[in-house]
């Protein structure tokens, strides 16, 4: 006889690198669920190609798809990787659109920021 298994709320994957929701859905069991923003390898069919995707899981909100979204589009996704906050570079300019709790989340550097130093200073 098979055991009932309290499962969490299933789990949507967006890719990191276009930003797209995946096929993909998976309701993990309780106790097994995976911390907020999760990132998992997943094959893309968008890109074409195998790339992290984030978990968000439904109806969490200690991360949502909203939360996803100003990551990907503040570009703090490198090669599928979140930079964590403390590896990102101060912002001197608090009216950047790009600056969060004073760090420049533009990680990736696709697009030009003028208030961040460059690399190499």
């Amino acid at each position: 006889m098979a055991k009932f298994y309290n499962m969490e709320d299933p789990s949507e994957f967006f890719c990191t690198k276009c930003g797209k929701k995946n096929l993909l859905t998976v309701a993990r069991k309780q106790g097994q669920a995976r911390e907020p923003g999760h990132l998992k390898r997943l094959f893309c069919f968008s890109c074409k190609e195998e790339v992290n995707h984030a978990e968000v899981r439904v109806n969490n909100l200690n991360y949502t798809y909203e939360d996803f979204q100003q990551e990907f589009e503040l570009g703090r996704f490198v090669d599928g990787q979140r930079v964590h906050i403390n590896e990102l570079y101060g912002c001197s300019n608090s009216k950047c659109p790009f600056s969060k709790y004073g760090k420049c989340w533009n990680a990736n550097g696709s697009n030009p920021c003028n208030h961040r130093p460059q690399k190499g200073e």
